[in-house]
Parts: C-alpha cells; structure tokens; sequence
C-alpha cells in the first residue's frame, strides 16, 4: 500500500549556486558556454533510497542549444560532490512525492524532459527513486505534438495527419500503482480525443 503526498519539506545547509557547480564531478556533461555558467533555478531536499539527504536542483545551462538549455543537477552533502542528470532539454521542472512502499518510506521525483524540431514538440515525464546517484524510473508518460503534413492543396499541414498526445502521472493514494492517463487525436481543433488508463504497479528495487 502507498500513500503519497507532495513534498515540500526543506533541510538546513541548503547548498549555495557556487557549491553546488563548484563540486560538479561532470562539468563536462554542461551544455553552458563556458561549462561553468549553470543558473540554479530551484534547489530542493529530497532523500536517496537509503535515506541520505540531497539536494535536486532545476538549472539552465547558459549560451546553450535551444533543445539544451534546461537541465537537473544532483547534490549529496556527505560525498561534497554534485553531477549533472541525463535529463532536462527544454525542460527543468521538478516534482517530489513522499511515498510508502510495503511500510518503507521512499522519495519519488518527477522529472520532465523536453525537446522540439521539424513542427514536432515531445516531452516525457518520468517518476523515478534514486538509489545513490541512479535514478530508477517507476513510471513513464510521454506527450507530444505534431501539426501534420503539409498539404498543397490547402496550403498548410493537413490536421487529420497530425496528432496530439497529452499523458500524465498519478501515484495513487492509498495503492500500489501510479496512474498513466493518455489523451490522444488528430491535430485537428475539436478533434475527438481517445483517453486511455494504464495502471502501473509500483515497485522498488
């Protein structure tokens, strides 16, 4: 059984912007022009599955691409070292659960990540633990949007050829399953929109 709420509990000693890129153990994984001109734009607490307090930050890597300016960086106090996580792109929004599995607290996060190009917008979600400095993703929801293709005839993308997809994440109160909610149709304005559920059992390793 799992009972979540959203977590919005701090820590003292929250590390500064300079500690936290000053410790980066893979500066070279920045996307920032120079490597060192990393903005943190929200630092928040959060704990590894064996319970050490960290520190999750959503930051932009300056001067970078447009598909990769956002980005996450994780700091652990105990080891004075911080790395830069395989996740962000036009994205570096964060969400943290507090959780119960099988009578053992554990801290999920949210994280997204994002990208466009050639009309397309894509985006997951994926709800992970981190166990050291792994993050194990639980549950996965992917979105995307695409006009369609150019048409001749009508002189712009044809609708009916597109698509929209929209999902999102739930962890369900008081189960063992987080919730993937998927809304997907043509491109179309007033489209009919198929929604599908999927139940994903929650699981930790």
């Amino acid at each position: 059984m799992v009972g979540v709420f959203v977590c919005s509990i701090g820590f003292a000693a929250t590390p500064t912007s300079k500690e936290i890129i000053s410790t980066l153990t893979n500066l070279d994984d920045s996307y920032a022009t120079p490597k060192n001109a990393i903005d943190i734009n929200k630092t928040q607490a959060i704990r590894l599955k064996s319970g050490e307090v960290a520190y999750l930050s959503g930051v932009e890597f300056g001067d970078a691409g447009r598909n990769f300016w956002g980005g996450y960086i994780l700091t652990r106090p105990k080891l004075k070292q911080s790395q830069i996580l395989e996740y962000g792109g036009q994205a570096n929004r964060f969400k943290v659960y507090n959780a119960q599995a099988k009578s053992k607290p554990i801290q999920l996060v949210q994280l997204t990540s994002a990208s466009s190009g050639q009309g397309e917008v894509s985006s997951r979600d994926d709800l992970v633990y981190f166990d050291g400095w792994k993050a194990y993703v639980v549950a996965t929801a992917e979105s995307s949007s695409y006009p369609g293709r150019y048409s001749e005839k009508l002189g712009e993308e044809d609708c009916k050829t597109g698509e929209n997809i929209e999902s999102t994440l739930k962890v369900v109160s008081e189960a063992d399953y987080v919730l993937r909610t998927s809304k997907t149709s043509n491109a179309c304005k007033g489209a009919k929109v198929t929604i599908k559920e999927d139940k994903i059992p929650f699981k930790i390793r």
